[in-house]
Order: structure tokens, then C-alpha cells, then sequence
């Protein structure tokens, strides 16, 4: 008896390390297979958009220059990435990709939303001055393009001529043709704009209620809301970079901890996603923080 004890046990160890060998093969498969991908499109962003040196010292036209590379830089990067626009691709498409195309849509939506603001508010004398033609063009012609319609025109030809209006404004700043006039109310309403429901609060929307979501639901939100962050990283060190007004209004360490979670974010990428395991909550949780901090920020400029 005492031997068929010892030989069922020996049975029952074997299984399980056969089991458990399979599982950590699995895993490693996975880890291994995301690597591989990683080296020919990148699937984190330790680095974003990348400022001058003394950039508050710059002329208000070489801000201006300077503001429109930052909006648009995810973007461009998206655009120009190994693998294009996924969103509308035959090969590399939503279905397949769809981590980096929900990834895109987030890019694309806190880019459209803070374009439409420069073009509107920032790049004009006031608000009865009119709009900058090019601008115009290319938010109502190009970026209001689906980011994944397949048919022509398609979204990756219509935001790459929108950039291409873009380059034409920054270069019509150096002649006096285009207008670059960014006040601190303009500031504060950007600051507005990027915690209101159309950025900030869509990418925290996107998570609610995130233990309820299935995890081929769940992770496709998290990586939109990453998209978003993106963006929103770029555009806040920009201009806190550029007006010195805004740190000086004790406001470094707010920045600081912000653009922080910011890049928390912005390099998430863990193994899988569930709803209980790397689930929306800790983004969400980095969101909030972010939030608060810009929040704190955007009032100091109003005081």
C-alpha cells in the first residue's frame, strides 16, 4: 500500500510538472513572440515629442511652430510607423492589430479635439479674427476623416495632406501670412479643453465598469485610452515649456508628477489583460491622478 502511494504520487508530480511546463512554455511563447514584435513596431513610448533647448526664449512664431509639431507628433509618428494607419489596412488591419489600431483611434481623437482648438482659438488675433485657411482645410477636409474607413478617401491619404496644411501654416508664420497668438486665457481654455469630456474624460469613460468588460473588450479600451494619454503628454510639456508663466505659478511639481503618470502610461504593456488581472483600473487610477494634477494647474493659471 505504502509503495502505490509513493507511485501515485510520483504519477500525480509528474502531471503537474508536465502541466506546469506546458504553462510557463506558453508564457514564454507569448513573451517571446511580443519581443519579436516590439523590435519592428514599437508598442511603448518612453519618449515622446521632443522640445528645443530654452524653448520659452523662442520667438512667438517659432512657438507657434513648436506647439503645432507637438499636437500633431503622435500622429505623424502613428502615420509613419513601420506598419501605417492600421485602422483602414488590408494586411495590418483593426482585426488583426487591433491593440495598436484602438491605440490610433486614441491618438486620432485627442489630436483631433486639440487641432480643432488651436485652429480656432490659438492660431487667430481673437475670436472675431478669421481662421487660418490652411488650418480650416485640413481639420473640416482631412482630419474629420474616419480614422478607419477603408474606402477613398482614406484616412491615412487624408491626414497626411491635413499635415502637409499644417507644414504650409508654420511656414506662412515666418512671412506674417498665418497667425500665432496664444494668450493665457488660451492656456487655460487648452487646459479646459484637455480635462473636459472630449480628452481626459473620454479616455476615463472608456474604462468605466472596466471588471464587467470581457478582455478582448477591456484591453482594446485600455490601449485607446493609452492613445489619448499620448497625446496629451505631448501637448502639456509643450506648453508648459514654452510660458514659463505656468511654472512659475508653483506648478513644477505638478508637471512633474503629471507628465510622470503620463509616461506610466504611455509604457504599458503588460503580458495579458483581464478583468482582474492588469485591469483598467490601474489606468484609470494613473488618469485620476493626472487629472487632479492638470486640474491644480489649469486653476493656478486662471488665479
Amino acid at each position: 500500500m505504502h509503495g502505490i502511494n509513493k507511485s501515485q504520487a510520483f504519477y500525480v508530480a509528474r502531471v503537474l510538472g508536465i502541466q506546469a511546463g506546458l504553462f510557463l512554455g506558453i508564457l514564454l511563447l507569448l513573451w517571446g513572440s511580443q519581443k519579436l514584435y516590439s523590435l519592428i513596431d514599437p508598442v511603448t513610448f518612453p519618449q515622446g515629442n521632443v522640445l528645443p533647448e530654452n524653448a520659452a526664449a523662442l520667438s512667438e512664431t517659432e512657438k507657434g511652430k513648436v506647439l503645432a509639431d507637438a499636437l500633431t507628433f503622435q500622429l505623424r509618428r502613428e502615420l509613419h510607423s513601420p506598419l501605417g494607419w492600421t485602422g483602414n489596412d488590408i494586411l495590418f488591419n483593426k482585426y488583426l492589430l487591433d491593440n495598436r489600431a484602438y491605440r490610433q483611434y486614441g491618438v486620432y481623437v485627442a489630436t483631433k479635439a486639440l487641432f480643432d482648438h488651436y485652429s480656432m482659438v490659438i492660431a487667430k488675433l481673437g475670436s472675431n479674427d478669421r481662421e487660418s485657411d490652411d488650418l480650416h482645410k485640413a481639420r473640416m477636409n482631412y482630419f474629420s476623416i474616419n480614422p478607419q474607413k477603408f474606402w477613398f478617401p482614406s484616412a491615412e491619404g487624408a491626414y497626411e495632406n491635413g499635415l502637409t496644411l499644417v507644414e504650409k501654416y508654420k511656414k506662412d508664420l515666418d512671412t506674417g501670412k498665418s497667425v500665432y497668438n496664444c494668450r493665457p486665457d488660451d492656456i487655460y481654455s487648452a487646459f479646459n479643453l484637455i480635462l473636459s469630456d472630449s480628452v481626459m474624460g473620454y479616455a476615463m469613460g472608456l474604462l468605466q465598469g472596466s471588471q464587467d468588460l470581457p478582455f478582448y473588450t477591456l484591453d482594446n479600451r485600455i490601449y485607446e485610452a493609452q492613445g489619448v494619454a499620448l497625446v496629451v503628454r505631448d501637448y502639456v510639456a509643450a506648453l508648459y515649456a514654452l510660458y514659463p508663466d505656468v511654472a512659475g505659478k508653483n506648478n513644477t511639481e505638478n508637471m512633474e508628477r503629471a507628465l510622470q503618470y503620463l509616461d506610466r502610461i504611455a509604457t504599458y504593456d503588460p503580458l495579458y489583460i483581464t478583468s482582474w488581472v492588469n485591469s483598467g483600473e490601474l489606468i484609470i487610477s494613473y488618469l485620476m491622478f493626472v487629472r487632479d494634477r492638470l486640474e491644480d494647474i489649469r486653476d493656478s493659471i486662471r488665479i
